[in-house]
């Protein structure tokens, strides 16, 4: 039996998808490891849109802040697809990190990942042009998620337009209008409900277009 089974014998949970796993203001006593399948970290902001501030797949931790000051939790987290996690408490994480040096590499690359994307949701926070913060967000999407098919660039989480708009932190009609904006860019498309990426090479136009025009103006 790998080592990796025996400690989710012994600390796994499962979830199926939509079950929340923590809310926002719950006490923490816990961080989690994702086995299998996809979370979503979200926020409810103040005028009762929910931002969704990433979405983790295998390999990536959450909630690591609890185990380390117990303070509430600063966002949800819920299962997106069924999802098998490892939780770990103060006094597992410990044990582990001393005897465990897989989980440690794990943590330590990851942890160096969700850095790089905290400093690029920042600058995204930034942007006060919603066509940009939008073709932005989408790009970000594409550098975590995308996969090159036929027909243009998909992701490997669920990625329609209600999806982006939680995203931004955008209503729905102001994401649809900005979404048709691509459409007719030929920047994206739309599979059914499912965003496509037909051209990163547009899209990377596109903003740097916005990018232009927002620095000099009309």
């Amino acid at each position: 039996m790998s080592s990796e089974q025996e400690i989710f014998d012994k600390c796994g949970r499962t979830y199926n998808a939509g079950d929340v796993i923590f809310r926002e203001g719950d006490v923490g006593n816990e961080m989690f490891i994702i086995q299998s399948g996809k979370v979503k970290i979200a926020k409810q902001l103040k005028d009762g849109v929910e931002k969704t501030l990433v979405i983790l797949g295998p390999g990536d931790f959450f909630g690591e802040m609890a185990v380390i000051d117990k303070d509430v939790r600063s966002a949800n987290a819920v299962a997106m697809e069924p999802s098998r996690l490892i939780a770990l408490d103060e006094e597992v994480f410990e044990m582990h990190m001393q005897t465990n040096p897989k989980i440690v590499k794990k943590i330590l690359k990851n942890l160096t990942s969700r850095l790089r994307e905290s400093n690029q949701q920042i600058a995204n926070l930034m942007i006060k042009d919603a066509n940009r913060l939008v073709a932005n967000t989408i790009l970000l999407v594409v550098h975590k998620h995308g996969e090159e098919g036929p027909n243009g660039i998909t992701m490997d989480i669920n990625f329609n337009i209600q999806e982006l708009s939680k995203m931004c932190g955008l209503d729905m009609i102001k994401t649809r209008e900005i979404v048709d904006k691509l459409i007719k860019a030929r920047v994206i498309s739309l599979s059914g409900e499912t965003i496509v990426v037909t051209s990163l090479e547009n899209l990377e136009k596109f903003i740097k277009f916005l990018e232009m025009k927002e620095q000099f103006g009309e």
